[in-house]
């Protein structure tokens, strides 16, 4: 099987469960949904190209002030134009972690140092700082929790990594698009250090929290404007269409969806852990929706991924992340009768 970059690759293949991909099992919120359907024709008209509604609803939900909020065409773009904004000569990234940050830095043309996780410990951060402060860098790549393992950066070491990249002028990218599903986010969210760092831009996007990855709507957070404006700069004009305006306007404004989402996302993550644990896998602690396992060492050489595929299931490998063993894998979390074919499944092809 070809060598997975990004989950939700379903359009070559016969999939009726997707796995791969890490969206919210509520689908997409009634209230998103009425709103791209309300008034079609005013789609005809060109999008608020400073999208102001939608700026002063993320600034509400963030309690951001409005002049430290950028708008993008999902996470992916903002992440692309900091990076241009920028002009590091090296990035650091964390290994394992989300390949996008790798493209960026790529594209821009920039080099990439990894800081590598610790896989006997869950692929923790104690070293981590350690390695950062011996790296010739301008610009350090955080993801929390981190994707593909869910694990959250202890606030010690954020605080850490956070103070040796302002002390020597780099620039921290936090990336926070799975820390919503933690009821802790305004607490542990990075948005409470914004005052004290200005080297810091918080990425985050309604892609996984609110499904709707197919309408592209992300944002970022930073108390520098200078810093902003470079940004912005780099970005397409009317980069954030009528469409993904309303739906992100919508999506903030229903309570009730976070509540379900946190209480379903809790329940069937244990459910799985517990499953997968039960058939000797290794699993990885996640805050996040998804789980990542490894195989137990006597079905070291199972082709899961092929064999599930077989019953119209896909999972993630991580054989493409950077520091992972090979047989590794990712699972979204998904409504419980989903997550129950998936496991009956796999204890099929393990045989457990």
């Amino acid at each position: 099987m070809e060598k997975q970059i990004h989950g939700g690759n379903i359009y070559d293949k016969e999939v009726s469960l997707d796995f791969s991909v890490n969206i919210n099992p509520l689908g997409m919120p009634d209230g998103v949904q009425e709103a791209i359907l309300n008034d079609i024709n005013g789609y005809e008209t060109y999008p608020d190209i400073m999208y102001m509604a939608l700026r002063e609803a993320v600034a509400g939900k963030e309690r951001v002030q409005a002049d430290r909020i950028l708008c993008g065409n999902g996470a992916s773009e903002l992440i692309m134009a900091v990076v241009r904004a920028v002009r590091p000569y090296k990035c650091a990234v964390a290994a394992p972690s989300f390949s996008g940050y790798e493209r960026a830095v790529s594209a821009y043309g920039a080099g990439i140092q990894y800081y590598k996780l610790d896989e006997k410990n869950g692929f923790g951060y104690a070293d981590v700082c350690g390695q950062l402060k011996d790296m010739d860098i301008q610009m350090c790549f955080i993801c929390n929790p981190n994707n593909p393992t869910g694990n959250l950066i202890p606030e010690d070491i954020l605080v850490n990594i956070l103070d040796i990249c302002r002390d020597r002028n780099i620039v921290v990218v936090a990336d926070e698009c799975f820390l919503r599903f933690n009821p802790q986010y305004e607490i542990i969210s990075c948005k409470r250090f914004l005052d004290d760092y200005d080297n810091l831009v918080i990425i985050n996007a309604f892609t996984k929290f609110y499904a709707m990855a197919g309408i592209r709507l992300g944002y970022m957070m930073s108390a520098n404007t200078e810093l902003i404006n470079r940004v912005s700069l780099q970005l397409p004009e009317w980069n954030v269409s009528s469409v993904a305006q309303r739906a992100g306007i919508a999506a903030f404004a229903d309570k009730d969806y976070e509540k379900y989402t946190h209480e379903l996302i809790q329940r069937e993550r244990q459910f799985l852990f517990n499953e997968l644990s039960d058939m000797k896998c290794i699993v990885y602690p996640s805050q996040a929706d998804y789980l990542t396992f490894r195989l137990p060492q006597s079905k070291a050489g199972c082709m899961i991924q092929e064999e599930l595929l077989k019953h119209g299931i896909l999972i993630r490998s991580c054989g493409s992340y950077h520091n992972m063993p090979a047989d590794c894998y990712r699972i979204a979390v998904k409504q419980h009768a989903d997550n129950e074919v998936l496991i009956n499944n796999m204890r099929q092809i393990l045989e457990v």
